[in-house]
């Protein structure tokens, strides 16, 4: 029974028609590469035709930092916006090592009117090992491979891609906060001295 059980990771490998090196993983990272539209802040989607599976090295220590993506969007559509990125790409993205810290949509202050009656701006906050890990991430497919999974990342981008205006992304390099944020309003009791 063990022998079997030794034996079915090659015969699952030559049954796929896939093959693997005889040499010991690296644990270097390959160095990121530009997309080959040479657009650095865009992901690279032609990918695909070039991937199959793939094995990831340990993970490699680096200078944790978080991006913060600002997108001006098509009005109203920041519902179909967040639902592509919830549904289809932050799956991915957590899988190839990127931590989420969230998505908002600008809302007017109290009392205030809206910044614009034409878009709606939207920001995402992402975490990342390093600014060499975020450079990985832009060939995605390269780390995670190009699976269903894949396939539904890139579905989503087009859905984003759709409803975008404009967008940009900020590196930010630092420290978070040891405390959530807590709101504890007062319980509107009214207190009096004791006599």
């Amino acid at each position: 029974m063990q022998r079997i059980a030794r034996l079915a990771p090659f015969v699952l490998a030559a049954t796929l028609g896939l093959t693997a090196c005889a040499q010991t993983p690296s644990t270097q990272a390959p160095t990121p590469q530009p997309p080959p539209n040479n657009n650095p802040i865009q992901m690279n989607r032609e990918g695909p035709a070039t991937r199959s599976p793939v094995r990831n090295v340990s993970p490699i220590p680096g200078q944790e930092i978080t991006t913060i993506r600002y997108w001006k969007i098509k009005k109203g559509a920041y519902p179909q916006f967040l639902k592509a990125s919830q549904e289809g790409i932050w799956p991915y993205f957590e899988k190839i090592g990127a931590r989420i810290v969230g998505m908002w949509v600008v809302i007017p202050p109290p009392g205030g009117a809206e910044a614009s009656p034409d878009y709606d701006e939207v920001y995402l906050t992402t975490r990342y090992a390093s600014v060499d890990h975020w450079a990985a991430t832009r060939d995605a497919a390269a780390m995670g491979g190009d699976g269903p999974d894949y396939a539904a990342l890139q579905a989503a981008l087009a859905v984003r891609q759709s409803l975008t205006i404009e967008t940009k992304v900020t590196f930010l390099q630092g420290v978070v906060g040891p405390l959530p944020p807590v709101y504890m309003p007062g319980t509107g009791e009214t207190f009096v001295p004791a006599p």
